[in-house]
């Protein structure tokens, strides 16, 4: 096998880490699908008849060139391949089987299969986890072999955003990660200068992929995942808005929380901090999410909600949230959701809901760079569901100076809220009258001076 073929350094990181999950990839020329058929024969010697696998792409003809390739590296080493089966059998005993999946429901012909070794080849070509999380349930071994799962990924494509939370939102690459159910979860990036043969053999490659357009040359060319086609904040880089905590003196910064309000719906309460300049700082959040679930709520009470966070805020100094104004409404006699929240201690201040301006609002904050050479919005690293969500927007499909409110947009709400607030248009003014000990006027309008009255 060393003279047929030598894996190059993340290859061999990939082939070496022993995760029940991993995903492998990153940018273009990792050499990925070398790394699937490699690493189901690395076990046939050891499992001989147990080892048994099966390797997906999504369709029909992107399963041909794999099966292509599988056949140079397979076939001189004894195994034979049925093509009518779409499988390979080895000397050892072992089998890989290679199928496509069209659509998610095609998964379910597999029920009460036992497969050793799975294997999706190009997984951002699915655009939920579906067929990933049902094969898990696949991976068994009557004869106690050990059981794998692998997928390769390039940045973008439909399945972007789930890939992106299950395997590089708050994980370092080649760390192996427990899971809540136990088992083991892994990433290894690989870039195309990782491939050496690929360089050496197509130098001009790497040329091509400089010649992209921006969004794509970030993601083929640097795997970098905060970066797909499609996106709204293009202008997001984490190198760049995200950074280590720092201290947020009383005296030269307002603090203040933003929240969107929900219940089977995830809510989000953002905690932030402005100085005079307007540079805005994200030093915190509460994001009412179910744990391992996308986009759905903890289904907690507000007076409950508001009661947790108050206990934050009287240690923060914070008495106002901005929030979004459906949190007066009500139907009958009973307090409102905002009440529920001032009851607790707070100030509420109705938000002002200007979609497309607070959208422009944000990007302006992204895109604006202070004296400092740094961007006038910043976000402290451990908010790691705003760095999660708000990359893998995308614009309404009916008016696209807007967000799609079909997806995960809550944080973004509140954030839009923050950066449509009177703290932030008048950044200046509003540390004055903190440290003047004086209160914000509650007027609504988005040109309102709070210092008029």
């Amino acid at each position: 096998m060393k003279e047929l073929w030598s894996p190059q350094k993340r290859q061999a990181q990939a082939l070496a880490n022993n995760a029940f999950e991993l995903l492998y990839g990153g940018a273009a020329g990792g050499g990925k699908s070398d790394f699937l058929l490699v690493d189901f024969i690395s076990f046939c010697n050891e499992w001989r008849q147990n080892w048994k696998g099966i390797l997906f792409r999504r369709t029909y003809p992107e399963l041909e060139s794999i099966i292509n390739r599988a056949k140079q590296l397979y076939i001189p080493l004894g195994a034979r391949w049925k093509q009518a089966e779409r499988t390979f059998y080895f000397p050892t005993g072992s089998q890989l089987q290679f199928r496509f999946l069209e659509r998610d429901d095609d998964v379910t012909r597999y029920q009460g299969q036992e497969y050793t070794w799975i294997g999706f080849d190009e997984l951002g070509n699915y655009p939920t986890d579906y067929c990933w999380r049902y094969m898990i349930s696949r991976a068994r071994s009557a004869a106690g072999a050990p059981c794998y799962i692998r997928g390769t990924a390039n940045p973008g494509g439909p399945g972007h955003a789930w890939i992106k939370t299950r395997f590089i939102d708050g994980r370092e690459p080649g760390k192996i990660y427990k899971t809540r159910d136990g088992l083991t979860r892994s990433f290894v990036k690989a870039l195309i200068q990782d491939n050496k043969k690929l360089m050496d053999n197509d130098p001009n490659y790497l040329k091509r992929l400089e010649m992209l357009p921006a969004h794509l040359r970030r993601a083929l060319l640097e795997g970098d995942w905060d970066v797909f086609a499609g996106q709204v904040f293009d202008e997001f880089r984490r190198e760049r808005h995200v950074v280590k905590p720092f201290a947020l003196p009383s005296g030269k910064w307002k603090r203040f929380y933003s929240l969107d309000w929900g219940f089977d719906k995830p809510f989000s309460l953002g905690k932030w901090a402005v100085n005079s300049e307007g540079r805005l700082v994200r030093y915190g959040e509460w994001y009412g999410c179910a744990k391992h679930e996308s986009n759905t709520g903890i289904r907690i009470g507000a007076a409950e909600a508001a009661a947790k966070a108050w206990e934050d805020a009287v240690a923060e100094g914070v008495t106002e949230i901005i929030a979004d104004g459906a949190m007066w409404s009500k139907d009958d006699d009973s307090p409102s959701t905002a009440e529920k929240w001032e009851a607790a201690g707070f100030k509420m201040i109705k938000a002002v809901k200007e979609r497309v301006n607070g959208c422009m609002q944000v990007h302006q904050q992204m895109m604006t760079t202070g004296e400092d050479g740094k961007p006038m919005m910043l976000i402290f690293d451990h908010c790691v569901d705003f760095i999660r969500t708000i990359p893998v927007l995308t614009p309404d499909p009916s008016n696209p100076e807007d967000i799609n409110s079909k997806l995960e947009d809550h944080i973004y709400d509140e954030t839009r809220y923050a950066c449509m607030s009177e703290f932030v248009k008048f950044p200046g003014r509003a540390l004055r009258k903190q440290n003047g000990n004086w209160n914000f006027g509650v007027k609504q309008s988005a040109y309102y001076d709070p210092l008029a009255d």
